[in-house]
């Protein structure tokens, strides 16, 4: 059995880390019992901060049991509305209290459950009974309508004397030995992630796979600050995925690292031609240029930092590909949705993109279970998670679109698609 089940936490007091989070749903969950209901909670946090976990204590805490409702699958939505009806309407054959979880809400979109978001949505507003959320980012697109319903709990990372804490205890208990140091680098290679901390103490991993993060932060920094060209090729990466992570952690960074702008312009200059030649080489598949690319982002960029300051710089996630994982979903659904257009209008998929704001204004007007909904499906052979993620669209921009707001291009290619 993993020890991140036997031995999760059995009440709140045994939580690690996150108090304020602990004492509000502590305090939301006496609510029920007072008979003042609150909303639903929506916890969210990084990955191992105890969201789930801490559903879970506080339903043993209250003496509830526990129903998970996971996306449905795409050939059983039918049964999964009933069974959600079911759980949420609190019947119990003994009459007892029940805890609704819903886990990782902001990957259903991902799960083509953007529907199952919307019957969530009904639900939420009349169920009796205490539901949790939990999430990553709630403040994704699909979460938006949710989000209202919902009451927002944050939960950070936990931090390393709690996690040493709970090493400490479950080592004793499963009679262990390990040194104090040992379990600070448990700890450090986990990063704020307890169940990652756990499961690398119960496989006697001192050398996690997410040591490579901390390494390659490791790479930017001897990078950037590499005092000549010779320890900048003595800086090994092992495939070209590397590099282009290792070019946007720079690009992030180097405003940091060099505050002069005259500088910084010079190092973003050679940093764009490293690029430029990699592009040659993927084009090209002539790997000779690689020579030219890694003295450029290496000792080309550390060459221009004429102005060195020997401060402390806090290196940062880089923002693209926070973004990109963000928008994964959406840009998913935008791909899908052009390709079936296409085939109505007669064009490419990247014309048929265009056409996407018409078709959002013409669902927006109709309800989701409207004959005139029904029959824009069928016409473009959209699913009920296709016709979902049109109806995401602000209303301020459906009103506009639904009005005279419709470039003239866009009108004259529909016009010619009707033809």
């Amino acid at each position: 059995m993993l020890w991140t089940q036997s031995h999760a936490p059995a009440s709140l007091n045994s939580f690690a880390g996150n108090k304020e989070a602990v004492t509000r749903a502590k305090q939301w969950a006496l609510g029920f019992s007072l008979a003042a209901r609150g909303k639903p909670l929506l916890l969210h946090g990084p990955s191992g901060c105890g969201k789930s976990a801490l559903a879970k204590a506080l339903a043993k805490q209250m003496n509830w049991n526990v129903i998970s409702l996971d996306p449905p699958a795409p050939d059983e939505k039918e049964r999964w509305e009933k069974q959600a009806a079911s759980a949420f309407s609190g019947s119990s054959l003994f009459g007892d209290r029940s805890l609704i979880l819903v886990e990782d809400i902001d990957s259903w979109a991902a799960a083509k459950a953007r529907s199952a978001i919307t019957i969530l949505i009904n639900h939420l507003s009349s169920a009796s009974v205490p539901i949790i959320l939990t999430a990553i980012d709630p403040y994704d697109r699909s979460l938006s309508a949710l989000r209202t319903h919902c009451e927002l709990l944050q939960l950070r990372a936990v931090n390393s004397s709690d996690m040493e804490g709970v090493l400490s205890r479950i080592s004793q208990a499963e009679k262990i030995s390990l040194s104090a140091e040992q379990l600070k680098t448990i700890v450090s290679n986990a990063a704020g992630d307890l169940r990652a901390a756990i499961s690398d103490l119960q496989a006697h991993n001192l050398l996690a796979a997410r040591e490579h993060d901390r390494s390659l932060l490791e790479k930017v920094r001897a990078y950037i600050r590499s005092p000549n060209l010779k320890a900048s090729r003595a800086i090994g990466l092992t495939n070209l995925s590397d590099r282009d992570t290792l070019k946007l952690y720079i690009c992030e960074n180097l405003p940091n690292e060099i505050p002069d702008a005259h500088d910084r312009a010079e190092g973003y200059n050679r940093l764009s031609r490293a690029d430029v030649f990699d592009g040659r080489i993927m084009r090209r598949q002539y790997w000779g240029y690689l020579r030219y690319s890694s003295d450029l982002m290496g000792w080309g960029v550390a060459s221009a930092r004429r102005h060195p300051s020997a401060a402390f710089v806090s290196y940062m996630f880089p923002s693209y590909i926070q973004k990109m994982g963000a928008t994964k979903s959406r840009r998913t659904l935008r791909k899908a949705l052009s390709a079936k257009i296409s085939v109505r209008t007669h064009t490419t998929s990247r014309r048929a993109a265009d056409f996407i704001p018409l078709v959002q204004a013409q669902a927006a007007t109709f309800d989701t279970s409207s004959p005139g909904s029904q029959a824009l499906c069928a016409y473009y052979s959209f699913d009920e998670d296709e016709l979902a993620g049109l109806l995401e669209a602000a209303p301020s921009s459906m009103t506009k679109l639904a009005g005279h707001a419709v470039p003239a291009a866009t009108k004259k290619r529909a016009a010619r698609a009707k033809k």
